[in-house]
């Protein structure tokens, strides 16, 4: 429990506020997205927590990260390939584990569903996860650690191609507005069955796919100026939207199998 109440306090921190506007969005789809038994189980969970708001609180695994008893869930948010490679496959995940070991590990811990504080973190780490390899960099070269070593410059100030990705461009795009987060959410609806049938695998590997594209278009000390905004922008609503569908799909298989013929 206090680590639960220190991660409330985290909340209000400008130091944990990196990439948690993409985390609020596709968590707020994803339930939208899920049957009223769903919904109800995600919120018997939330009751567990203080934050009690299933959408703010898909940040908590960014927040308690640095925790000594969260330390070894760092190597949990990404998974690195080399720029030789051309494809992601399961050999890229390290001993300790990546993005794609935890997914498979966290979700296995929502069922049978009993509200413990085990299952309240797996929602959590589940609805953090699944939006981490649904931003391309989070499955990024190792050498510059996702693009977190990049140089580029955004409204003026320093930055780097992770940082854009993650939070710069939404914010540009007026993403804190709730209607304009709606009407993304509505947008998704027409395309929702397309994105139902692939394996975490091939989530990531559309990810590299993406990383290759930014990269080629990457030179140190780059301006990210209003026609690279308008470019990418439409990519990355799109992934925002496949994150959403997908973690819906994860959390209804395990909250309500019976509408699944299990």
């Amino acid at each position: 429990m206090r680590t639960l109440v220190l991660a409330l306090v985290l909340f209000c921190s400008p130091v944990f506020a990196f990439g948690e506007l993409g985390h609020q969005m596709v968590c707020s789809m994803a339930y939208q997205l899920l049957s009223p038994v769903s919904q109800q189980k995600v919120q018997q969970l939330m009751q567990l927590h203080e934050q009690n708001d299933f959408t703010k609180a898909c940040s908590w695994p960014d927040q308690i990260r640095s925790l000594p008893e969260y330390q070894h869930t760092k190597v949990w948010h990404y998974i690195n390939i080399q720029r030789s490679d051309t494809k992601l496959t399961m050999q890229h995940c390290p001993a300790e584990g990546c993005v794609l070991s935890a997914i498979e590990q966290q979700r296995k811990k929502l069922t049978p569903f009993a509200p413990s504080k085990t299952q309240l973190e797996a929602l959590l780490f589940v609805g953090h996860f699944i939006g981490d390899l649904h931003q391309p960099l989070h499955a990024g070269y190792a050498d510059d650690l996702g693009g977190n070593k990049t140089a580029v410059y955004f409204a003026g100030e320093p930055s780097n191609l992770h940082g854009v990705w993650d939070s710069r461009i939404l914010e540009a795009a007026s993403y804190q507005d709730d209607a304009k987060q709606q009407a993304l959410y509505r947008a998704l609806k027409t395309k929702q069955q397309q994105w139902q049938t692939v394996s975490v695998l091939d989530w990531a590997n559309e990810s590299v796919l993406l990383v290759k594209l930014i990269y080629q278009g990457y030179k140190p000390g780059m301006l990210i100026d209003e026609r690279y905004q308008q470019q990418h922008l439409p990519q990355l609503e799109q992934r925002l939207q496949q994150a959403a569908v997908r973690l819906a799909l994860v959390l209804e298989h395990s909250f309500n199998p019976a509408a699944n013929g299990g």
